[in-house]
């Protein structure tokens, strides 16, 4: 980020069985709070018995919370809740919170090798052996006598890798690889022949899935299943331990002499079940998803047909009854016809999700597994009540639809061109022309001299509206100049948000032998330099103010947020709701269209690691060589990203006056690092007195802070100099002498003082206000300043203050983008990164998986693209760059 302009993963004891009883156990049952449900549509009959089924549960079995949503064609949704989903706080338990779905995900993943299996990527007939050669070679298993059906039947004769684990210990907080789990199983004997429950043939299926594809089983879940179907709780929480949202908390039930006691068990790595258990959902969206499956969205009807062939199932590891097919169950009901879903187990967590024969879908949570036998077999007399209870009295019309899906936020599209009614846009034909568009274009003579050349690309302003009104995007490409080992397109961003149509002469010095082997492409982000410029005509080029040493200070920089939001929806109202980061992703996909390429690099800095790592997540597989240098944590950004930064700047600062402290001869600004920070104090207390003359400027503390902060994201001793100076210019002042800012500082108080570059704060801020929601009332923006400024005097005035979102005239038009999946990608951190700090840069590499990290023990940000002096750093990112191959394992750089 910068201110200015830029200068760059068995039911009572196993994680992921089905359903199974556990070992009875004696223990008194907890009161539960009352079974409480919305009435019945008119015209359909009461849910007695499904409350009665339900409150069994809770009361009679002493289960903490258990929850049940009814999706019926024509008696509408109905939802009914008893328990709690807290213990601790007595919050109760709904249909409407996010659970563990464990074995739920098989569906998933099945219905993922069945579409592709549809497409010709994968055959259902074919051995393993095929597709993973060597996997499946030792112990006795043999991968060429087991086919990618019996994987999804559960009929392939390998055993369950979870039988390895004792107890919980050995996986609840561990990261696991499939291939060490398919390890595992291997080294168990062969199981009884015929049908036998085991994670491990998902586990296999779900890499079948990733080799036939070409990207990561949860790319592709997420671009098969959960976007089209706009499962907004849906996701896979990778290394994540917690759950995102609102959700029930999990219990494990224990009883020690004699006393019942129950263990949270809702955190854990889920790793250890991926592709056969890791998913996260709510009700809602297991009905609509199953809803969509037996509707035929999801599978043509002869491959549901296949899905729906079955063999018995054991009803120790299921239950009575049920019968498996390719990742569904069937289960006879007593009210005629079968329902066909699935069911998940954790320690803590049970869901049984299903459809039937009438089309109503049904979903039943618990945040605590059955502890007895007579509990399970009431666990599915309620599934079953569920499913026949209350039914449609004759004659009623349908309200809601078997396939119906739940409204969220809109994704990228799908395909290359032609989706979503954007095929003009992607197949649209580029005019280069030259960049210099005047005489005072300065960028523009630049690229021109390099040999670079711009063009306009046309895309929709509202990629809801595609037919209606467009904007353009301007690029700039300078083609690689060693074509004949042209490795291909790479896109820019350096940060900001800031334009970049001006990156690419620079950034192939910066790139060494690897940059002539590029064509690099600078893209204005929409609302930036010369793609639709927003321009709120502000008196300033940033949105930042210091709140200051006082009340009255913090009132002065609340009026300038809310003037400069009222200049926006004044000037430009109309373009404000369309103007975000997941629009600029999918400006940036009709660039990569347009371009003609399949996939594109990507080389992004400081906020471009937010829009790469968005981008890779709305359109996966699109990317291929990587570079995120100084990461954003994208579950922080938006309008409040820079809180939580004040440590990083206090230390910066400090590191800064132990170097001008060794330079008193020069500076005169103090002998001792406590001298130098006294008399910056002191200058930031008078400017609150009286703002401080400098030239034609006057300087108050609701800016000094901010040229303090503009000034500490190196610890370059150019930089530091720079900073050193205008202090000295600044404490002349306060001292009342006459003085005229240095030619760095004049400039910088020029973009912080004037409206002569209101369009790059403008924009800015309409991406970042457009991002994310935040608090509206200012009060809550000064009681967080005052809370921690004592800890930071200096800059948690600045980090913490109020800014134009809090008045933004439009409120952010899409959830942001849940980030995460698999990409290889190359990570550049500095532990002294005082914009993205280093917390964050781990943050986003925990979520990528795939990802590695170079660490460079320095106070810098964006150190490889600001071509910071590091020749391990540099070295690194170059090789990986030419070559394509990450290093083994995160490492640090001296």
């Amino acid at each position: 980020m910068t201110t200015t302009q830029p200068r760059r993963p068995r039911a009572a004891r196993r994680a992921v069985a089905v359903l199974a009883a556990g070992a009875a156990i004696a223990a008194a049952a907890a009161v539960p709070a009352p079974a409480r449900a919305e009435p019945a549509p008119a015209g359909c009959t009461d849910r007695t018995a499904t409350l009665r089924a339900l409150e069994r549960m809770t009361g009679t079995h002493g289960v903490t919370g258990a929850a049940v949503r009814v999706d019926d064609p024509a008696c509408g949704t109905w939802t009914a809740g008893s328990g709690v989903a807290d213990r601790r706080t007595g919050r109760p338990m709904s249909a409407d919170l996010r659970v563990r779905i464990a074995s739920v995900t098989k569906t998933f993943t099945a219905v993922t090798v069945l579409q592709l299996a549809r497409e010709g990527w994968i055959s259902l007939d074919a051995p393993v052996e095929r597709y993973l050669p060597g996997l499946l070679d030792r112990g006795g298993y043999d991968g060429r006598k087991i086919t990618v059906r019996s994987l999804l039947r559960h009929t392939s004769g390998l055993p369950d890798y979870m039988d390895t684990f004792p107890n919980s210990d050995g996986y609840r907080f561990r990261h696991f690889e499939p291939g060490e789990l398919i390890d595992r199983a291997l080294a168990l004997p062969p199981p009884a022949p015929g049908w036998h429950y085991a994670t491990t043939n998902y586990i296999i299926a779900g890499l079948i899935a990733e080799k036939a594809s070409g990207h990561s089983l949860e790319d592709e879940v997420r671009r098969r299943i959960i976007r089209p179907l706009r499962l907004r709780d849906t996701y896979w929480p990778g290394d994540r331990t917690r759950i995102r949202g609102p959700h029930a908390r999990g219990y494990l039930r224990e009883e020690r002499d004699g006393t019942v006691r129950w263990e949270d068990f809702t955190e854990m790595n889920t790793t250890v079940a991926w592709a056969g258990g890791a998913l996260v959902s709510s009700p809602r969206d297991l009905n609509a998803f199953f809803g969509a499956l037996m509707g035929g969205r999801l599978l043509p009807p002869a491959m549901l047909a296949q899905m729906k062939q079955t063999v018995p199932a054991d009803p120790d590891r299921i239950w009575d009854g049920a019968a498996y097919g390719l990742g569904l169950i069937g289960t006879p009901l007593r009210c005629g016809g079968t329902w066909w879903g699935h069911a998940g187990g954790l320690e803590s967590y049970i869901t049984v999700s299903g459809v039937g024969p009438s089309g109503r879908r049904v979903t039943i949570d618990f945040n605590e597994n059955p502890s007895s036998k007579e509990a399970f077999d009431d666990q599915m007399k309620l599934v079953e009540t569920a499913f026949c209870d209350g039914a449609a009295a004759p004659g009623t019309a349908p309200t809601a639809a078997l396939a119906a899906a739940p409204a969220s936020a809109k994704s990228g599209t799908s395909g290359t061109s032609g989706t979503g009614g954007l095929a003009r846009f992607y197949d649209q034909r580029l005019n280069w022309k030259e960049c210099t568009l005047n005489d005072g274009d300065e960028i523009g003579r630049e690229l021109d001299k390099a040999g670079a050349a711009c063009a306009d690309v046309t895309v929709p302003l509202d990629y809801r509206r595609p037919e209606g009104r467009t904007i353009t995007v301007a690029i700039s490409r300078l083609k690689a100049s060693d074509r004949a080992h042209r490795i291909g397109t790479m896109i820019l961003n350096g940060g900001g948000p800031g334009p970049a149509l001006d990156m690419p002469p620079y950034m192939r010095s910066v790139m060494g032998k690897a940059g002539p082997r590029y064509d690099l492409v600078g893209m204005d982000p929409r609302s930036l330099g010369r793609s639709a410029a927003v321009d709120c005509r502000g008196p300033s080029g940033t949105w930042i103010k210091s709140a200051g040493e006082s009340r009255r200070s913090f009132d002065r920089s609340a009026a300038f947020a809310k003037d400069l939001a009222d200049r926006c929806a004044r000037t430009n109202a109309g373009v404000l709701p369309h103007i975000s980061t997941r629009n600029i992703a999918r400006d940036m996909d009709i660039v990569r269209g347009a371009l003609g390429e399949r996939k594109v690099s990507y080389n992004g800095a400081s906020y471009g690691t937010y829009l790469g790592s968005v981008y890779a997540t709305m359109f996966p597989g699109r990317l291929d060589r990587v570079v995120l240098d100084s990461s954003v944590d994208p579950t922080r950004f938006g309008p409040r990203l820079l809180a939580g930064t004040e440590g990083a700047n206090d230390r910066a600062l400090g590191a800064w006056a132990e170097w001008a402290a060794e330079r008193d001869a020069t500076y005169g600004l103090g002998g001792a690092r406590a001298e130098v920070l006294d008399t910056v104090r002191g200058l930031v207390t008078a400017a609150a007195r009286t703002p401080l003359a400098v030239g034609r400027w006057r300087v108050d503390d609701t800016t000094l802070p901010l040229v303090l902060f503009n000034h500490l994201d190196t610890d370059e001793d150019q930089a530091r100099a720079i900073l050193a100076e205008s202090v000295r210019v600044f404490a002349k002042a306060a001292a009342g002498e006459g003085v005229q800012p240095t030619k760095e500082l004049d400039e910088e108080l020029t973009f912080l003082l004037t409206g002569a570059e209101s369009v790059y704060g403008s924009g800015q801020t309409a991406i970042i206000c457009g991002d994310a929601d935040t608090p509206r009332d200012p009060e809550s923006y000064w009681r967080d300043i005052e809370r921690n400024r004592a800890a930071s005097p200096l800059f948690a005035p600045l980090t913490r203050n109020v800014n134009p979102c809090a008045f933004w005239p439009v409120r952010p038009a899409e959830r942001p983008t849940e980030v995460g999946g698999r990409l290889p990608a190359l990570m550049v951190a500095a532990t002294g990164d005082t914009r993205t700090t280093y917390p964050a840069n781990q943050a986003l590499h925990g979520l990528l998986r795939g990802s590695r990290m170079v660490t460079l023990d320095a106070d810098v940000h964006a150190p490889y693209q600001r071509g910071y002096p590091n020749t391990c750093v540099s070295e690194t990112v170059n090789g990986y760059l030419l070559t394509g191959r990450l290093p083994k394992r995160d490492f640090t750089c001296a």
